[in-house]
């Protein structure tokens, strides 16, 4: 009799852990608001649908150019509307080209509250954010010997950025990744989940794109919601060339998340948009219940 009992719990715990992962699962959803990419990256007037840029940045159909292998130029590109979801999934594809073996200064993406700056202090983007940059930092400036450097800085918008140390005091994560000068173009996948951030990378060796490799992942990230996304770049006494050839966001969602919402988008054949939103036949639907 007790053995049944015994069984009966067991059973019992085991139906809670998998009603418990069932209710984790992930939900994914391209946002194609908050994403550009070629071939119509940009429109014959030069604007990128539902993005802004300024500063130095030139944007083309294939690209966006933040900041060109000139002395000093600073651009960046951010999204008009904030983010409607809490979690997300963001593909970087870029290259990062100079004629030296030495790079500078670097480029970064951007979570933050506000819109920054097309002409900031920091990657061509504000200082004193609130919210998250990863850097991707070229220049060695506190001659550790430790670029090029990935690393990810959350900021509550009262922070100064520290470029004499390349910021190695107030990096959450980072890992040490040599991005410039690459046969293919190198990838960075940056994923907000459950308050844990990861981000993968893509060393550009091949154009495998499954060979991504951890760069970190953080526990208990706390950011703000209804942040902008932006993508900064600047040159200093050197220069590279820094090029984003998309940027794809995805919104991710739990089971419990997506209970009882519904989402429906058609995409007529006759519609001419800058993304690839359709399948063959020209209409795709997506519901939920």
């Amino acid at each position: 009799m007790s053995s049944i009992k015994i069984n009966l719990v067991l059973c019992s715990v085991i139906l809670c852990v998998l009603v418990s992962a069932n209710t984790q699962s992930v939900h994914r959803r391209f946002e194609y608001k908050y994403s550009f990419k070629p071939p119509y990256l940009a429109q014959k007037d030069g604007s990128v649908p539902f993005w802004e840029y300024g500063g130095n940045a030139i944007a083309s159909g294939e690209s966006v150019r933040l900041a060109p292998s000139l002395r000093s130029q600073k651009g960046a590109i951010w999204t008009k509307q904030p983010l409607n979801f809490d979690w997300w999934e963001i593909d970087i594809m870029f290259k990062v080209t100079g004629r030296g073996r030495i790079g500078a200064d670097g480029l970064a993406f951007w979570y933050t509250t506000q819109r920054g700056d097309y002409t900031g202090e920091v990657f061509g983007s504000s200082d004193r954010w609130n919210g998250l940059a990863v850097i991707f930092d070229s220049f060695d400036n506190d001659n550790k010997h430790n670029n090029p450097y990935i690393m990810a800085v959350v900021n509550d918008g009262t922070k100064v950025f520290d470029h004499k140390s390349d910021g190695s005091q107030q990096l959450l994560s980072g890992c040490l990744r040599d991005f410039r000068n690459k046969p293919f173009p190198t990838r960075a996948r940056i994923e907000y989940y459950l308050n844990t951030l990861t981000v993968y990378f893509h060393n550009g060796m091949t154009s495998n794109e499954a060979d991504y490799e951890l760069c970190f992942r953080a526990e208990n990230v706390q950011l703000p919601r209804g942040g902008y996304l932006g993508l900064s770049a600047a040159t200093g006494g050197l220069a590279d060339d820094h090029d984003v050839i998309h940027l794809l966001t995805t919104s991710l969602h739990t089971q419990q998340q997506q209970s009882g919402e519904t989402s429906f988008m058609i995409c007529h054949p006759a519609t001419v948009l800058p993304w690839d939103c359709r399948p063959p036949g020209g209409a795709w639907q997506t519901t939920t219940t």
